[in-house]
């Protein structure tokens, strides 16, 4: 990588491939790179295969595809450069070289220069090196400790990291993001977060505006509550009109991709990316009388940083926080509460930029498990068959509310998709009658109301029926943690918790002679608590299951595991009954 004085960069990649099996022709015949024609010019230098006989031939056939999302709604200049090797052998070494050559007139982020590049991957690496040329007087800041030699006849200072016979990645279901997973070089020329956060400040700063449009939409939205509603249900209602109003479009062209449009202009075209939405937030918080803040998100599914270095390079994703409630508000979760952050946001590396007044740096906490999700209770009718109708009455609260409300959001297509999913857990099943709450509305919790046939709750024995707690054939080690060991921390989402209140009637001339013991357990990883009771004529439990941690390191993950299987255990419990006598 060349450094250049006003901050851009051209840069050389040099790879050599050398193909082992079948799968790495399949996965090797296709080398693409990624830039942005504003502001890079590249070209294959090289493209070429080492036969396993010595034979060299030129084969790459190369090719340039958009890397527009349109499933996403996201639109940007960048795109993509693929060479494709068509005849690709077993034994094969490739050998490709890709150059980029700056062609922008000027740098858009001013003369800064930040890089990451990761020092590994899912291939078995010999050798890995990272060159950075970068002119002497300017004052660059790594997080990993490099090798530096001073070229005194132009007065460049030639940096380097190197790292030899790297083990390629095992994947794992659930892993953490690549900076974790990985280690990296994260190069930046701005000393500290108070810069970052000035920079973007003086970027952005002239694109909060407001107008009496503007003003018109925030008195909209506070006219949908009571006169004398708190400075925190201003704070909701505000945040509920831009995330309803304004759609997620992404037009990251240029600068915008770190820029946000006008908020005069989002404001009137109702739509937006992270930042648009977050700006327009701010600003209509600040005309209700509401400081906030722009935060820039690193989220979660990337990975977690250091504080080291400060670099714009490392966020993809932009939010709000109103530090007078310490609330973080993600405008682009159009389904979300404002209590519901969406999981991709909790646990994220983020810098709260203040206004001018420097940057924050940190780590968004986690909600606790009792703010995310299930609260159940079931009325089961059973038949001598060990079919059931059940009354369900069920509030998901949190993360997990958003799915809710997207998935329910047709009413012509609410009943087949509550068939569909109560059928994955009862076979089946057959819905009678639905009602819903909170779906039209993300400041209520979604509640459902549901009342359904199932052809089998539970197993006909020779005296009577007989069922487990669990309700399900699925258990708890199968869904979270069905390898027996792990390499990699295994990532399980925002903590959450769970609690089924059921109520259940036997078989008509039938009676209870046996259900399970009550079972507390608690662990750092959660908790359970397992209280049941029955009566001839009626039996009822209560199950109240909560996980407490988001992420199980390796070391951890035995423990985990055994603790799962304990919760397996104490729900498979059953309930028998007979013929009464």
């Amino acid at each position: 990588v060349r450094m250049l004085d006003n901050g851009l960069a051209e840069r050389m990649e040099h790879r050599v491939i050398q193909v082992l099996d079948e799968r790495g022709v399949r996965s090797q015949a296709v080398q693409v790179v990624n830039f942005d024609p504003s502001e890079s010019y590249v070209e294959v230098r090289r493209a070429r295969v080492r036969r396993a006989t010595g034979e060299i031939e030129e084969l790459g056939e190369t090719s340039v595809a958009s890397m527009v999302e349109a499933g996403y709604r996201m639109f940007y200049d960048k795109r993509q450069l693929q060479v494709r090797f068509p005849s690709l052998r077993v034994g094969d070494v490739i050998e490709v070289v890709f150059s980029h050559r700056a062609v922008a007139r000027r740098n858009i982020f001013d003369d800064y220069f930040g890089d990451i590049m990761l020092l590994g991957g899912n291939l078995p690496t010999e050798r890995l090196s990272y060159v950075l040329e970068a002119p002497s007087d300017r004052p660059l800041f790594f997080n990993v400790d490099v090798a530096q030699t001073v070229r005194a006849d132009d007065d460049v200072t030639v940096y380097t990291v190197t790292r030899e016979a790297l083990p390629g990645l095992k994947p794992e279901a659930s892993m953490p993001g690549w900076s974790e997973l990985f280690e990296f070089v994260h190069v930046s020329t701005f000393k500290d977060w108070a810069s970052v956060g000035a920079w973007y400040w003086d970027l952005v700063k002239g694109q909060l505006v407001i107008n009496d449009e503007i003003r018109a939409g925030v008195q909209e939205a506070l006219a949908s509550i009571p006169r004398d509603a708190s400075r925190r249900q201003q704070v909701a209602a505000i945040y509920r009109h831009v995330v309803r109003n304004t759609r997620y479009v992404g037009l990251e062209f240029g600068i915008h991709g770190y820029k946000p449009y006008r908020t005069t202009e989002v404001f009137d075209r109702r739509f937006g990316d992270c930042k648009d939405k977050a700006s327009l937030l701010k600003v209509m918080l600040k005309e209700a009388g509401i400081d906030s803040h722009l935060v820039l998100v690193r989220t979660r599914d990337q990975g977690s940083i250091s504080g080291v270095p400060a670099s714009l390079a490392a966020f993809n994703h932009a939010i709000v926080y109103v530090p007078e409630f310490e609330l973080f508000l993600d405008g682009t979760a159009e389904w979300a509460g404002d209590t519901e952050l969406p999981a991709g946001d909790q646990g994220a590396s983020v810098l709260i930029v203040r206004d001018g007044d420097g940057a924050t740096f940190q780590t968004i906490p986690m909600a606790r498990a009792e703010s995310n999700g299930v609260d159940a209770s079931l009325r089961v009718e059973l038949d001598a068959t060990g079919g059931a109708n059940v009354r369900r009455e069920q509030t998901i609260r949190g993360t997990e509310a958003a799915g809710q409300r997207a998935l329910f959001e047709a009413r012509d297509a609410r009943l087949d998709n509550m068939v569909r999913i109560l059928g994955q857990r009862y076979p089946g099943a057959e819905v009678e009658r639905a009602t819903f709450e909170g779906l039209e509305d993300i400041l209520i919790p979604v509640k459902t109301t549901v009342d359904y046939r199932v052809p089998q709750w539970a197993n006909v024995s020779k005296e009577g029926v007989r069922f487990n707690v669990r309700g399900s054939k699925t258990t708890w080690v199968r869904s979270l943690a069905s390898q027996v060991r792990r390499t990699h921390t295994l990532v399980l989402g925002v903590p959450f918790s769970i609690r089924r209140r059921v109520t259940v009637r036997p078989p008509e001339g039938q009676v209870f002679i046996r259900g399970p013991r009550d079972v507390a357990l608690a662990t750092r990883f959660g908790r359970l608590d397992l209280r049941a009771t029955q009566a001839p004529n009626e039996a009822s439990y209560t199950v109240s299951l909560a996980f407490d941690v988001s992420e199980v390191t390796p070391e951890e993950y035995p423990a985990f595991r055994a603790f799962l299987e304990q919760v397996d255990e104490a729900l498979a419990q059953v309930f028998e009954t007979e013929v009464a006598k």
